[in-house]
């Protein structure tokens, strides 16, 4: 079973905890985040913060949980769901680090939007919502900077809602690939299933379209990744843009 913090754990709780602010390595893990990429080490470092370690199967938040903090994954994966009202878990995303989860919750003194399940060992920091209030009032380019991550993150949900309504599941895993084929291998994060969860598809269906997709000599699959071999055509078959060359 899952082992679950409350929305606010506490310092003391787990053997990994630590008070005060950010210090050193994790302000290179924060500087991989938009919102933070251009704040200077010294800015960084005075965020109040509470890193944590956890091992795989930690809930970091709960969905309806109060959004009072900035959830930084600094290491590792998660997995975010939600449970339907039949009480099976659905999950909507798997996420690799450098992340930072429910940042519109924050904004509008929300609620977690899903619970966040560690996949493997994290570590993560949590950032007090104040903290991150005065961070924004603060500094105009923060601020610039997390109105693009947050429009980007609608038009990826409006991209992915598309898909789901008018693209079969080999179309839609030929899109997903082409929009992360910057160089190199595409990690799959969450494996197959991870991918389903992302395009609306089931774990079987998405390795029947991967495995289609080999065949025809445009990807090849290897153990948690794929690389695109001919990236033109697959988006020709996904009537997306094609990737920028390299």
């Amino acid at each position: 079973m899952p082992r679950t913090l409350g929305p606010s754990p506490p310092p003391a709780q787990h053997h990994g905890a630590r008070r005060g602010c950010i210090s050193g390595y994790m302000t290179y893990a924060l500087t991989d985040l938009p919102m933070f990429a251009r704040l200077g080490e010294e800015r960084l470092r005075g965020l109040p913060a509470r890193p944590r370690r956890y091992p795989a199967g930690q809930v970091l938040c709960t969905e309806g949980d109060p959004a009072d903090h900035l959830i930084v994954l600094l290491d590792g994966r998660v997995k975010a769901g939600r449970v339907s009202a039949e009480g099976r878990e659905v999950i909507l995303a798997v996420e690799a680090a450098p992340v930072a989860f429910d940042k519109t919750a924050l904004l509008v003194d929300g609620t977690h939007r899903a619970t966040r399940t560690a996949l493997s060992a994290v570590e993560v920091a949590y950032v007090p919502r104040a903290a991150v209030l005065d961070l924004i009032a603060g500094e105009p380019e923060v601020a610039a900077r997390l109105l693009r991550t947050l429009a980007e993150t609608v038009r990826d949900l409006d991209e992915r809602l598309t898909d789901a309504a008018v693209r079969d599941v080999p179309t839609r895993v030929a899109a997903w690939l082409v929009r992360r084929c910057a160089g190199g291998p595409v990690p799959l994060h969450g494996g197959q299933a991870g991918l389903g969860a992302e395009i609306g598809a089931t774990r079987v269906s998405v390795n029947r379209a991967l495995r289609g997709l080999e065949r025809r000599g445009l990807i090849e699959i290897s153990a948690g990744a794929v690389t695109v071999l001919d990236a033109l055509a697959l988006a020709r078959l996904a009537s997306v843009p094609a990737p920028a060359p390299h």
